[in-house]
């Protein structure tokens, strides 16, 4: 068996543990996670009480696509009537045309100005204490 306190020991196997190996424990990757045991935090076999990490906060996408696809239904509809009809094409016609192109685009577009503000807001990040309820 390893001694889960030396950070240099590999883990145990499922068949050595006892436990399925769905059930089995995975420590997090030290890249994506960064964990700081706090001030006054006790440490006990669970682990410590209180740690500190970074977090950012993120962009809501569904309101982006949401509006996106609201602005190009709109624009479909102002286009369609706005303009004389097509001696060719009946105004259904026009509608549906638009509504396919001009809410794609309008949606990719307002997804890529989503992205921009994503990208300097998450620039931004603060550091908070995550404790652990005993």
């Amino acid at each position: 068996m390893s001694d889960p306190q030396t950070p240099d020991a590999e883990p145990a196997a499922p068949e050595e543990s006892g436990a399925p190996a769905e059930l089995d424990y995975v420590e997090p990757e030290a890249e994506y996670v960064e964990l700081e045991v706090a001030e006054g935090a006790e440490v006990d076999e669970r682990g410590p009480t209180a740690v500190t990490t970074k977090v950012r906060r993120g962009v809501n996408m569904r309101g982006w696509i949401a509006l996106g696809l609201g602005l190009g239904v709109i624009l479909a509809f102002v286009f369609t009537y706005v303009f004389p009809e097509h001696e060719e094409f009946s105004r259904g016609q026009v509608l549906g045309f638009l509504l396919v192109f001009v809410t794609a685009l309008t949606t990719i577009i307002v997804v890529g100005i989503a992205a921009i503000v994503d990208f300097f807001i998450g620039r931004r990040t603060r550091k908070i204490t995550l404790t652990r309820e005993q």
